[in-house]
């Protein structure tokens, strides 16, 4: 909800249901924010000889507590009261991350002196985030008491968030005890970064026991290491079960929130060894996979890169590791390598999944019978999200078999006439001229191969393959709210229908 000076309502973004205070928070300025100014110096020479310096305001950038824009930093505080008091139970700093991982960003990232940097160190930022929890810890101690401080972030803004809290804890325990929970998305593994930072084991799993790591098995940031089970690494780690099966650098991206599915409890729909274990596997295989050609860059001699502009330089393709020393050879090499691997492990995944719903589905609508209760609305519900993932990937497979059918058709055709153009020529001279001319006319695309058909074809299928994502979608969205859809009955189901054919048209 933003009002404006006057306390009017402008705008209200909705949420999730069963939110704490109805999901109404409050955004807090930051007071401390300014315009800092950066200067130049220039020499200039003296009348009488010799030179004097003359600074010169350049540009400006914005900088506070919770802001330092220079730096790449931003973090949001946000409350359940309009304002800071006795009557203020929850509050929450959200730490800003990366919108998309791209070559682009990551450079940025490394050239604000490596704040994104995934490194064992304590990155520059969290200096920064730990500062501003400090001070919140304190404002919140002295004016709400009786309020607790959650922190999120995404992407690489999970490391600035745990690195922060980490040390928060490490300094001043006391003050961590206002740290309600720490909840990460999309995010690398820290602990030998927080070891490096002087925090013992023991600290650790003290700070590890409030954080939440919800991560995408199918993405780089979130797998960066974590080659060691997931229950020895920092946190509670949960591997989500996403709604694409995608690379980070693919348009639907693994690395975005769109990616997060909601169960009927309204948590996140995440995979264990008794629902979409495949998931939990593919997360080690990239994790590994990032190991292995991290290990390969640096054994054609480019040592002391960062992770970070590692995996820059990756997104860049061929182009973006050559940028890091290597030859055009070793990088298309080590690229192609990676590439395929990468795409291996998501494709793997992808079969076994839809191998895992065909076994279950079955197995779910005979538990659903004897179930009740909450428990019945859990089953329902994860039936309708395997029903719905399973006919998104169908449609994939559908589509994809009709282009390449096709594809391999128009091919055939091709050969064909090419064939046929091989023969006239073969015979040409025992025919007239005219009779030779006459007969290479019958060996045209055009007589064999309609385009028009081709293209209704290839439209159909994917205005099919649109259809059946808005309506597993649809299905999501059901199993998310499958108790109030049952109420609405088949109105309340028509209406999610609608509104997803309208989100889906205006994605197309």
């Amino acid at each position: 909800m933003i009002k404006n000076k006057k306390g009017q309502i402008t705008s209200i973004t909705t949420g999730g249901t069963n939110l704490p205070n109805d999901g109404i928070v409050y955004l807090q300025p930051d007071k401390t924010l300014h315009a800092e100014n950066v200067s130049t110096n220039i020499q200039i020479p003296n009348p009488n000889g010799g030179y004097h310096q003359e600074s010169y305001v350049t540009s400006t950038y914005q900088k506070g507590l919770l802001t330092d824009e220079k730096a790449g930093f931003n973090a949001y505080f946000v409350t359940d009261t309009p304002q800071l008091g006795k009557e203020t139970q929850k509050t929450y700093l959200t730490v800003r991350g990366s919108d998309r991982a791209s070559l682009e960003t990551l450079n940025d990232w490394v050239d604000n002196d490596a704040n994104f940097a995934l490194t064992n160190s304590y990155i520059p930022q969290a200096r920064l985030a730990n500062k501003a929890l400090v001070e919140k810890i304190k404002d919140i101690q002295r004016y709400a008491p009786n309020a607790t401080l959650d922190v999120t972030g995404h992407s690489l803004g999970t490391m600035v968030s745990a690195q922060a809290v980490a040390k928060l804890y490490h300094d001043d325990p006391n003050a961590f005890k206002t740290i309600g929970k720490v909840v990460l998305f999309d995010g690398a593994d820290v602990t030998q970064s927080l070891k490096k930072m002087g925090l013992s084991d023991k600290e650790i799993k003290v700070v590890g026991e409030k954080v939440t790591y919800y991560v995408n098995p199918f993405d780089i940031v979130s797998m960066l290491n974590r080659t060691a089970p997931y229950d020895e690494q920092f946190g509670q780690v949960e591997v989500i079960v996403p709604v694409h099966f995608s690379t980070t650098f693919d348009a639907i991206s693994s690395h975005d929130f769109g990616e997060f599915q909601m169960s009927a409890t309204g948590e996140f729909l995440v995979a264990s060894k008794d629902f979409h274990p495949e998931l939990l596997t593919a997360g080690h295989q990239l994790a590994n996979l990032i190991d292995q050609s991290i290990l390969k860059i640096e054994a054609v001699g480019v040592t002391g890169i960062s992770t970070a502009t590692i995996l820059a330089a990756l997104s860049g393709g061929v182009n973006g590791l050559i940028g890091l020393g290597m030859t055009a050879d070793q990088a298309k090499s080590i690229y192609k390598a990676f590439m395929k691997d990468y795409k291996t492990i998501v494709l793997e995944a992808k079969k076994k999944s839809k191998a895992w719903n065909t076994k279950h589905i079955p197995d779910y609508q005979q538990r659903i019978r004897t179930a009740s209760g909450g428990r019945k609305i859990a089953l329902r519900a994860e039936l309708l999200q395997s029903v719905a993932q399973d006919a998104m990937m169908c449609s994939e497979t559908f589509t994809n078999e009709v282009k390449r059918d096709v594809s391999e058709a128009l091919a055939d055709v091709q050969k064909e006439i090419m064939s046929g153009v091989r023969a006239a020529h073969n015979v040409a001279h025992y025919l007239t001229a005219w009779e030779v001319e006459s007969l290479l006319t019958e060996f045209n695309i055009a007589q064999y191969w309609d385009n028009g058909i081709e293209n209704q074809t290839l439209k159909a299928a994917t205005t099919y393959q649109i259809e059946m994502k808005a309506f597993s979608t649809t299905l999501l969205k059901v199993a998310q709210h499958i108790a109030q859809v049952d109420a609405q009955g088949a109105a309340g189901f028509n209406t999610l229908m609608n509104q997803t054919k309208i989100n889906w048209g205006s994605r197309k």
